[in-house]
């Protein structure tokens, strides 16, 4: 870490800030090859865990706005990796499903951010890995801190 001073290199919310922006450039980068961001990467991976999902759930669980929910998603179903169809219990809300195709990227991306997770946590041991999980999760539980 350098040069940094202790009232930086001594703050929780400022390492993890590096941390993460540091994970997300790896990320980004080894997900460029496969023509697919993270946040669409993301999408793919809560409609393969649940589909169909409502387009304004899935904003909500990528912390997005809906503007930018409908744009990320036009562009995948313009890619034909998510279908979108009219909710019929609700006919102003949409409906998202992962294609066939969605599916296969969303397989091979995730392997690619496999191998980048162990590329960015390769100086820690396994049990370093999953303390540091246990560690995270337990930082962002429900009513935790807040």
């Amino acid at each position: 870490m350098g040069d940094l001073p202790e009232s930086l290199a001594g703050r929780t919310a400022f390492l993890l800030r590096l941390a993460t922006a540091r994970a997300e450039e790896m990320g980004e980068a080894a997900l460029r090859d496969e023509g697919i961001s993270g946040r669409e990467y993301g999408v793919l991976e809560l409609l393969a865990h649940r589909s169909p999902r409502s387009q304004i759930d899935l904003g909500r669980e990528l912390h997005v706005d809906r503007t930018t929910g409908a744009s990320l998603l036009a562009g995948l179903e313009a890619r034909g990796l998510v279908r979108r169809t009219v909710d019929p219990a609700n006919r102003r809300a949409n409906l998202v499903t992962l294609t066939a195709a969605g599916e296969a990227l969303r397989a091979r991306a995730s392997d690619v951010l496999a191998a980048c997770d162990d590329r960015f946590q390769a100086r820690l041991s396994g049990e370093e890995r999953a303390a540091m999980r246990r560690m995270l999760r337990s930082l962002l539980d429900e009513g935790v801190g807040g």
